[in-house]
């Protein structure tokens, strides 16, 4: 059967969404392949879905500052660490900040001596 999560172990296994689709019509049933195309397009756009659906995640390291007293100490963090081009990502509703390991030592001093101002 094939579903999302077959495909996914393939992917990992280094087998691209080609060679899948072209295993596909390798083997499929002498029914379907009277049929043109072989494979539903259906088949093989979901299967590239999958594949995109994978590769637009991408992981990297991050340092997360979060548990701001106000929204305002939070808009200065995100900013600063913005200007200095560290910032990777935020969310205001959140009031979190992902900002880069090579960032983190400005951000923290940064902090620090906002703290005891």
């Amino acid at each position: 059967m094939i579903t999302r999560e077959s495909i996914r172990r393939a992917l990992m296994k280094g087998i691209s969404t080609d060679e899948i689709i072209k295993f596909l019509r390798m083997h499929a049933h002498p029914q379907m392949r009277e049929n043109n195309p072989v494979l539903p397009s259906t088949l093989t756009d979901q299967i590239k879905l999958w594949e995109m659906e994978r590769e637009r995640c991408v992981f990297a390291d991050g340092v997360l500052y979060n548990n701001f007293l106000s929204q305002k100490d939070f808009e200065m963090l995100r900013n600063y660490a913005s200007d200095l081009g560290v910032a990777m990502c935020s969310n205001a509703a959140n009031k979190v900040v992902v900002v880069s390991p090579e960032g983190h030592d400005q951000v923290r001093a940064f902090w620090k001596r906002q703290k005891k101002e």
